[in-house]
C-alpha cells in the first residue's frame, strides 16, 4: 500500500498538484476494491468528502490516469489504474451490473498475436466481456 501511496504523490507533485487528505482518500477507497460507481464512492466517502469533491477528484484521477472508467451501457464505474493494480479485464453482468475483473495469460497473447498479424503496436487496450453472472443467469427464462 505505501509503494501505492507512494506513486499516487509522485504523479501529483510531478503534474503540480497537491496532496490532500481528500485525494488520498478517494485512492484509499479505490485501492484494492472492485470497480464502484460515483455514488457508491461517495456514499463511501460521506461526511468526510462532498458530492462535488468526489467527481472533481475523479476527474483529475482520469486525467492524470490514476483511474480509468470502465463502461457499461450508458453508465460506468472507477477503478484504479494498472499503474496501481494488476492488469486485467471485466466481466459484466448486463442484469446486476456487476463487474467481475479477470486476469487471463491466454487473451494477452493473443492481443499480441493480433498485434503483431497485423503490424500494429498496442499501447494499452480494455476488454469486457458482457453476459450475465451465474446468479442472475439463472433467473433468466431457457
Amino acid at each position: 500500500m505505501a509503494a501505492k501511496t507512494n506513486e499516487l504523490e509522485l504523479i501529483l507533485r510531478e503534474h503540480r498538484f497537491s496532496v490532500t487528505k481528500q485525494r488520498r482518500l478517494i485512492f484509499d477507497l479505490l485501492t484494492d476494491q472492485e470497480p464502484m460507481t460515483m455514488y457508491e464512492l461517495y456514499d463511501r466517502a460521506r461526511g468526510r468528502l462532498d458530492r462535488a469533491s468526489t467527481y472533481r477528484i475523479v476527474t483529475l484521477f482520469e486525467k492524470l490516469c490514476i483511474v480509468q472508467r470502465i463502461n457499461i451501457g450508458w453508465k460506468y464505474k472507477i477503478e484504479l489504474s494498472d499503474k496501481f493494480a494488476e492488469h486485467h479485464h471485466h466481466l459484466t453482468c448486463l442484469k446486476c451490473r456487476r463487474v467481475i475483473p479477470i486476469s487471463e495469460g491466454e487473451l494477452e497473447n493473443f492481443i499480441q498475436c493480433l498485434a503483431v498479424t497485423h503490424e500494429f503496436r498496442p499501447i494499452e487496450h480494455q476488454v469486457e466481456v458482457q453476459g450475465y453472472c451465474g446468479g442472475c443467469a439463472v433467473e433468466l427464462p431457457t
